[in-house]
C-alpha cells in the first residue's frame, strides 16, 4: 500500500512517501525545482517518487479544502473555490488516486507527536493560518492527541511576525530570519509596551494562552508609527517585535504546562522555526521536540501519521 502524503497550493510544497506505513522519503519542491518557497509540486519529484516507489494507492492532503475557501472568502481573498480543488490540481501531474484530507492544525500536530517518542507529551502548534486555526494546543496520551485550546483568525501570533516583518520594509515568509539580525543590534524595551498597548494583548503569564490581536495583521501594519524609518528605529522595533513574539510563546508554553502536566513538549508550525523562542522554553521541559520541517512541508507527514497514529523516527527520509 502506497500512500502520498501532500502539502502544497500554498507555500513550500512538500510530498512524503508511504510504504505500507512506513516513511520512505520526504521531499520540498524547492529543491528539485530551485524556487525559493516554492508552492508547488513539479514534475521532477513526482517522477522520483513513482520511479523508487510506484504509483499511489491514496493520497493524504494536510488542510481541508472547502474549510480554507470559506476561511478565505471571510478574510475578503475572494471566492477561490476552483483554486482549492485539490482532485483538479494535482491532476497537472496525473495524480489520480483517492484523495483523503486532514485538518491543517491535526497535521503540524501529529508530525510533532508521532516524531518523538514519549507517550505523554504536550503539542503546541502554531502559525499564521490553518484553515481557521492560528494556534492550537494538544495532550498526546495514550498514543491519541486531544485538543485542548484553539485559537482562531484573525489572532494570530504568525501573522503578527509576518506584519511586522512587513512593517519593517522586508518580505513575509521569506525575510523573517532578518528580524532576529536587526533585533540583535536594537533596544528590545523601546517600545516593547508600546506594541502590546497598541498591537497585541495578552491576559498575563500562565492565566491564559488566548492572543488577541488589537488590529487585524492580515491586512498588516505598515501605517504602524510612520515616523520610524531610520535604520537604529527599524531595530529597535524588530528587537521589541522577536521579545514580544518570545513573550507570548512562553506564556503559551507556561500555561501548556500547566494544564497537561506533561515533562515533555512537541512543537510543530512555522513559530517552531523561532529558534531564540523555542531556546526560552527548554529549561521548563525535560524534552523540548522539533521535527524537521516543522512548518507547512513536515504536514505532507503529519497528514497521514494523524490517520495510521504510527510512531516513526525521522532518520535521513528528507531528501
Amino acid at each position: 500500500m502506497i500512500t502520498w502524503g501532500i502539502s502544497a497550493n500554498s507555500h513550500d510544497a512538500s510530498l512524503a512517501v508511504f510504504k505500507d506505513g512506513e516513511l520512505k522519503s520526504a521531499a520540498l519542491a524547492k529543491d528539485y525545482s530551485k524556487v525559493p518557497n516554492d508552492p508547488h509540486l513539479n514534475w521532477s519529484m513526482v517522477s522520483v517518487a513513482r520511479q523508487e516507489y510506484g504509483e499511489p494507492d491514496s493520497i493524504q492532503w494536510y488542510e481541508l479544502p472547502k474549510l480554507k475557501t470559506l476561511r478565505q472568502w471571510y478574510a475578503g481573498q475572494g471566492w477561490l473555490w476552483e483554486e482549492n480543488n485539490i482532485r483538479k490540481y494535482l491532476q497537472q501531474w496525473n495524480i489520480i488516486a483517492p484523495i483523503k484530507y486532514t485538518q491543517h492544525h491535526l497535521s503540524h500536530a501529529a508530525y510533532a507527536y508521532y516524531t518523538q517518542p514519549h507517550d505523554d507529551c504536550a503539542v503546541i502548534c502554531l502559525d499564521s493560518i490553518g484553515e481557521f486555526e492560528t494556534l492550537t494546543i494538544w495532550h498526546g496520551k495514550k498514543n491519541k492527541l486531544k485538543k485542548i485550546h484553539s485559537q482562531g483568525y484573525p489572532h494570530s501570533l504568525g501573522l503578527f511576525y509576518s506584519a511586522m516583518t512587513q512593517r519593517l520594509g522586508l518580505v513575509a515568509q521569506r525575510d523573517e530570519y532578518l528580524v532576529g539580525q536587526w533585533g540583535a543590534k536594537g533596544d528590545k524595551h523601546k517600545y516593547f509596551h508600546t506594541i502590546l498597548q497598541e498591537l497585541v494583548e495578552t491576559n498575563g503569564m500562565g492565566v491564559d494562552p488566548f492572543i488577541k490581536m488589537r488590529e487585524n495583521m492580515h491586512r498588516g501594519v505598515s501605517w504602524w508609527r510612520p515616523e520610524l524609518t531610520s535604520q537604529e528605529d527599524l531595530n529597535d522595533i524588530a528587537a521589541a517585535t522577536q521579545a514580544v513574539f518570545e513573550y507570548c510563546v512562553v506564556n503559551i508554553a507556561v500555561w501548556t504546562k500547566i494544564k497537561t502536566g506533561s515533562k515533555h513538549l512537541a512543537l510543530a508550525g512555522g513559530g517552531a522555526l523561532n529558534r531564540n523562542a523555542v531556546d526560552l522554553l527548554r529549561d521548563k521541559w525535560d524534552t523540548v521536540h522539533v521535527p524537521q520541517n516543522p512548518g507547512d512541508p513536515g504536514s505532507c507527514v503529519g497528514a497521514v501519521l494523524a490517520k495510521t497514529q504510527q510512531r516513526i523516527i525521522l532518520k535521513g527520509q528528507w531528501h
